[in-house]
């Protein structure tokens, strides 16, 4: 599908849009809104004050085939996440691509590849690497956590967001995540990359990475210090450790004389 293609439908709603439904959505209890409000509030996703009315798309993100077919309610009253994992998908897939587009110059074949941090089994090491949480509100039955359940449950997640709040919100949280991934593709820009070969090559002794989050309680940050043979060298704030850890390693190598 042309990219342009992808952009109006993601506009216009098309993809997904609000079809009707077959049934109404079962009632979230309080324990599982307690728990999607605290995974929706911490960073990356930085959302806070999740309308009532939204809650029930955000289950449905993170309820899997398994449980909608034998859970606590009967099947016909509650629906798994594979629309919206459909839709999540090309939500990814387009802002990674539209991203590529505008900040890099590159050949089309390079855009691809470095588009595939989105294949599947890559996104469950995302969800894993930078704790992300989403892994642990995966409702199932009977079913093992596999790469594939949690890689349809993060896609479907950002299909909720993007329904919820909009394509600009989605690209947001989107690149939040995936700044750093896609950092590491470029040789220029993996700044913690550059910084662990220019250490090594200079023999200038241990590199030590320290993490805090900071900020207020409604929109944390992660906070990361770098040091280099003992020496504080670098320090930054991103909404993912990943972002942060690559703007210390950026400030390390200005000082080192290598930005």
């Amino acid at each position: 599908m042309r990219l342009s293609t992808i952009w109006e439908k993601l506009r216009t709603g098309g993809l997904l849009g609000q079809e009707p439904r077959g049934h109404p959505e079962p009632p979230v209890s309080r324990s599982r809104e307690t728990e999607m409000r605290a995974l929706l509030a911490r960073p990356p996703f930085g959302l806070t004050e999740i309308r009532d009315a939204a809650l029930p798309l955000y289950d449905r993100a993170l309820t899997h085939r398994s449980y909608a077919n034998g859970g606590e309610y009967p099947a016909a009253a509650v629906d798994d996440n594979e629309r919206l994992e459909f839709l999540g998908n090309y939500v990814l897939d387009f802002v990674i691509a539209d991203h590529l587009y505008t900040e890099y110059d590159l050949a089309p074949g390079e855009m691809n590849r470095r588009l595939q941090v989105t294949r599947n089994t890559k996104l469950a090491d995302i969800v894993r690497e930078q704790g992300l949480g989403i892994d642990g509100v995966i409702r199932r039955r009977g079913q093992a956590l596999t790469d594939s359940i949690i890689a349809d449950a993060f896609e479907a997640l950002i299909g909720a967001i993007y329904l919820d709040r909009g394509l600009d919100t989605a690209r947001e949280v989107v690149l939040a995540i995936f700044e750093g991934e896609i950092a590491e593709c470029d040789t220029h820009r993996n700044y913690r990359g550059r910084l662990q070969e220019f250490v090594a090559r200079e023999n200038l002794g241990g590199l030590d990475y320290a993490f805090r989050q900071t900020g207020p309680g409604s929109c944390p940050v992660w906070a990361a210090r770098v040091a280099v043979g003992g020496t504080l060298l670098g320090e930054g704030e991103a909404r993912t450790k990943q972002g942060a850890a690559m703007l210390a390693a950026r400030e390390a190598l200005g000082r080192l004389g290598e930005e």
